[in-house]
């Protein structure tokens, strides 16, 4: 049994594959495999089953009508990918999903799923609250694309991760302005004139927040 099909188990998380062996929980479930660089979904594909990444890493985008490619996230192994859109009415990708490295996809159909709710409170609780997550994590993101400007954009990200006065990016520049949707020179220039104006502290990824009332001006 592989232990990844049972990622939503609040029963199961702290068993070892011995325990969880001696369960005897199957899932029926195929198995692919995607080279790195290969689009395991596209935006728009219908969710007929449950794609879990159980090896590899894999990234996410959105392509507007108008072209423009916005990365949402990077995702590694073990986990669901776009789970709860499989219940949905409108049962499609919102994203593109990008193998990163080479990965392998368990894929769990929808009337599998739905028996191992049926006979695991654990699994269909587990399910309800990693969706659920996933909401806010997205209503997150949602606030950042609708901030207006980068700085705007900046501010909101800092101010979520304020601890006490000081914060960590917790990603490069490179990777933040993936993020943010911007072009890397431009948000490098938007950090340093943030710190030059005495909004902020910056230095290797790490800085300190010296005007609460100016960075919290900058929110579109």
């Amino acid at each position: 049994m592989n232990s990844d099909l049972l990622f939503f188990c609040t029963m199961c998380r702290e068993k070892s594959q011995e325990e969880i062996a001696r369960l005897k929980c199957t899932i029926d479930h195929t198995i692919k495999h995607y080279k790195k660089g290969e689009y395991i979904a596209y935006q728009g594909d219908v969710i007929s089953q449950l794609y879990m990444l159980s090896k590899g890493k894999v990234k996410t985008e959105i392509v507007s009508d108008s072209g423009l490619t916005l990365s949402v996230e990077e995702i590694s192994a073990p986990y669901p990918l776009a789970a709860a859109f499989i219940f949905a009415e409108n049962n499609r990708f919102p994203v593109d999903v990008i193998a990163l490295d080479d990965c392998e996809i368990l894929f769990i159909t929808k009337d599998s799923v739905e028996k191992q709710m049926a006979k695991c409170p654990g699994f269909l609780r587990g399910f309800m609250a990693f969706n659920a997550d996933r909401v806010q994590f997205l209503s997150e993101r949602l606030k950042i694309f609708s901030q207006k400007g980068i700085k705007a954009k900046i501010a909101y990200y800092i101010l979520q991760h304020d601890k006490n006065g000081s914060f960590e990016l917790g990603k490069s520049i490179a990777s933040l302005a993936e993020y943010f949707g911007v072009e890397r020179p431009s948000l490098s220039r938007a950090i340093s004139e943030m710190a030059a104006s005495g909004i902020i502290e910056f230095e290797g990824g790490k800085g300190k927040i010296l005007n609460y009332n100016e960075i919290k001006e900058l929110l579109g």
